[in-house]
């Protein structure tokens, strides 16, 4: 399993948690389990590329149509929809700007993602323009006002600011976006009997309330929601969202987040 994918801690040891927590329920029908960390801090989709190659056997990332197609996707939205909720980051002396902004501003405005990321397929399918750069470069971009907003996940944004402090970054105030972004466990496409077993493990885990525990005891879940409280949510249509996801999110709604 991956030694890191989320550059907070928090988040990190969450997925770790559950993968752990899905196994541990399964473990007097489908035999023990050992999990190394992979040695190599790699890169999302660098660890999507060894699961897909059989170096690695779970990670863990926000799904597409593509993704699936290339790997065996474990379908359980692991972090309740928290991924598709979006804040923006902003440069503080353009708060004022964006305070009653419409829709139709905010699409002549320029966001920016990393390369290859799903979520610039997603803004620009709702209409919005997006540049695509190194994800190095993208904090900076925002500091320097070279772009006008940065759209992060409810969960990462807060931790990315604070970690930081040499850029100008201000967490937008008043809009959010969302669409539907689930994140899944991958493994390879051969590894049926793992993917079955994590699926197993995590409704178990889900129906006996321990999921949801490992869920609440973690800090990033209530700062991020508090975020979003005061945010009004604008919602966009997801076009690399498969039809199994789209079931699943039917399948799932009890767990999901709503706002």
């Amino acid at each position: 399993m991956p030694a890191q994918v989320f550059e907070d801690n928090s988040v990190h040891l969450y997925f770790v948690s559950a993968l752990k927590l899905a196994l541990a329920k399964t473990e007097s029908t489908s035999g023990q389990t050992k999990i190394i960390p992979d040695p190599f801090n790699a890169t999302q989709d660098r660890l999507l590329r060894q699961v897909k190659e059989g170096t690695t056997d779970v990670t863990w990332a926000v799904t597409s149509v593509e993704r699936e197609r290339e790997h065996l996707a474990v379908y359980f939205p692991l972090a309740r929809g928290l991924l598709g909720y979006r804040l923006m980051l902003i440069h503080p002396n353009r708060q004022a700007e964006f305070n009653d902004i419409t829709t139709a501003q905010l699409k002549k405005l320029v966001a920016v993602q990393g390369i290859g990321w799903p979520d610039t397929d997603v803004l620009r399918f709702n209409g919005y323009r997006v540049e695509e750069e190194p994800f190095s470069m993208l904090f900076k971009l925002i500091h320097n006002n070279m772009a006008d907003f940065f759209p992060r996940s409810a969960i990462e944004i807060q931790n990315e600011v604070d970690n930081r402090p040499q850029f100008n970054l201000l967490i937008e105030k008043s809009t959010a976006f969302y669409y539907p972004s689930p994140m899944y466990f991958f493994v390879n496409k051969q590894n049926v009997r793992l993917a079955e077993r994590i699926h197993r493990g995590l409704d178990i885990a889900l129906k006996d309330g321990s999921l949801m525990a490992l869920y609440q005891g973690a800090s990033f879940a209530s700062s991020a929601e508090q975020l979003l409280n005061a945010h009004r949510v604008i919602e966009l249509k997801n076009p690399v969202l498969s039809k199994r996801s789209i079931y699943m999110l039917t399948e799932y709604k009890d767990f999901l987040i709503s706002h």
